[in-house]
């Protein structure tokens, strides 16, 4: 049997070795049952539930595409947990190697049947949302021990130590004299009445190391590492470890079901559980009092005047300098963020534009050289190769769509002639029919808007003038 072998594992915090340890106990199988391993892939520090498609899991995806290819007759992995985590991603990747002519394969069950794959399915998304829960757990009963569950915050070390087993005992801190001496520099600007941006712009003049810049490189102070973000409370400025207090849950992780991707959503102060830690003060009472008050004032201003609409450039320009986004800095006048963040330390193109000279410039480039015959050629050549792909593709999700179409009316022609019969007082039987109906109207609606896509087909002669 041609063959291809699939490899997952979730967290960066993971031996990578991982993977290397499942392709071989998968190509084991493979030989002592004569199979033909074709080829292999994987993801690697990628969850289960990070969606199907090519920026979620490339290797799953590129798999899928070559299983629909052809000439691939099953899947091997060591196990379903392996494909996927999430019930529908786990349905829909069945479904399309099915599609597709092949079989789905695992060392821990054989062939992943319809009720094999439900099973391990629900199972598998269970064991996720389980293992989310006891880590919540275990990072709370971590803060009432007045230790860190989180990552390390500027103006602090570790002072990690070993207990009396001979056991190292995480999440213990210190203050960083040095680091420390920043921090209360921060606050006493701030409330003496400076900006962020201008005590950013300082920091870095006076070569002040920024968070994280000695594990990640140079880096430099922005105005909104100190200022923070005013919901999820974070940010120099309003961090509470600063005043004794160490707190958690203030955030949380949610899935978009679109994208697939974690978003941060900050919790309700009365979900928060904070510590005293004393011994962990940089900022005293006054002086913390008296930021969060003027802080308080800037952000009780109302969002509709400090949010600024959108352009047709926005989040599209970037610095030819140091890479980083241009974006409004006053009025219709733009300009680098790190530098107006950072100061010239930060990037060194102090030059601005304004929107409509911005969009002109943009404007008259495209025209220029998207016209080009050449880049037209390509385009089209590129525009039919993926036009041939979605052809196939909407095909193929019609003739699903049909085929279930088909088996709901089938269905409820049945579930009617057993109404007929004599089974109107069943009412298990009359929920059946009213669901069986409401499905086939479903489908229906589906396979109508798959037919009414609209079909744009480019002209064979469009490259010529």
């Amino acid at each position: 049997m041609q063959t291809v072998i699939y490899a997952r594992f979730s967290s960066a915090l993971q031996n990578a070795r991982s993977i290397e340890d499942q392709i071989a106990i998968c190509r084991e199988r493979c030989e002592r049952e004569g199979w033909t391993v074709v080829e292999v892939f994987t993801d690697y520090a990628i969850s289960g539930a990070a969606g199907i498609d090519e920026n979620g899991r490339p290797g799953l995806s590129a798999m899928l595409a070559r299983i629909e290819a052809g000439g691939i007759d099953q899947v091997v992995a060591e196990a379903t947990d392996r494909i996927a985590r999430h019930q529908g991603d786990a349905f829909t990747i069945r479904e399309r190697i099915t599609f597709a002519g092949a079989r789905l394969f695992t060392l821990s069950d054989g062939e992943v049947t319809d009720i094999t794959a439900t099973f391990r399915g629900l199972m598998d998304a269970q064991f996720r949302r389980d293992l989310a829960a006891k880590i919540k757990r275990g990072q709370r009963g971590t803060i009432s021990q007045k230790r860190s569950a989180a990552g390390l915050a500027y103006g602090y070390r570790k002072a990690n130590r070993f207990d009396d087993r001979g056991e190292l005992i995480r999440g213990l801190r210190e203050v960083d004299e040095e680091q420390g001496k920043v921090v209360r520099r921060i606050f006493e600007e701030f409330a003496a009445g400076q900006s962020p941006r201008a005590i950013a712009e300082r920091l870095n003049q006076d070569g002040v190391e920024s968070p994280g810049g000695r594990l990640s490189g140079p880096r430099f102070w922005r105005a909104s590492t100190i200022y923070g973000d005013r919901k999820r409370k974070n940010g120099i400025l309003q961090n509470r470890l600063y005043r004794g207090q160490l707190v958690f849950n203030r955030t949380r992780k949610v899935l978009d079901p679109r994208t697939r991707t974690h978003l941060i959503r900050a919790n309700p102060e009365n979900e928060w559980l904070v510590e005293e830690v004393p011994e962990l003060r940089i900022v005293d009472d006054a002086l913390w009092d008296k930021v969060q008050l003027m802080l308080g004032k800037v952000q009780s201003r109302a969002p509709e005047k400090n949010r600024r609409p959108k352009h047709i450039l926005s989040g599209l320009v970037t610095c030819g300098s140091c890479g980083g986004s241009w974006t409004i800095h006053s009025g219709n006048r733009w300009g680098c963020s790190r530098h107006k963040e950072g100061g010239k330390h930060a990037c060194s193109n102090n030059r601005i534009i304004s929107t409509d000279r911005l969009e002109t410039r943009v404007l008259h480039g495209l025209q220029h050289y998207m016209l080009n015959e050449k880049l037209i050629e390509v385009y089209v050549q590129e525009y039919r190769a993926e036009f041939a792909k979605r052809s196939k593709e909407l095909g193929r999700e019609g003739d699903r769509l049909k085929k279930r179409h088909a088996e709901a009316v089938a269905k409820i022609e049945r579930l009617v002639e057993a109404v007929a019969n004599g089974a109107e007082d069943f009412v298990e039987i009359r929920d059946v029919l009213a669901k069986a109906r409401t499905e086939r109207d479903q489908l229906a609606e589906q396979l109508s808007q798959v037919q009414q896509l609209p079909t744009v087909v480019l002209h064979p002669a469009v490259v010529a003038d």
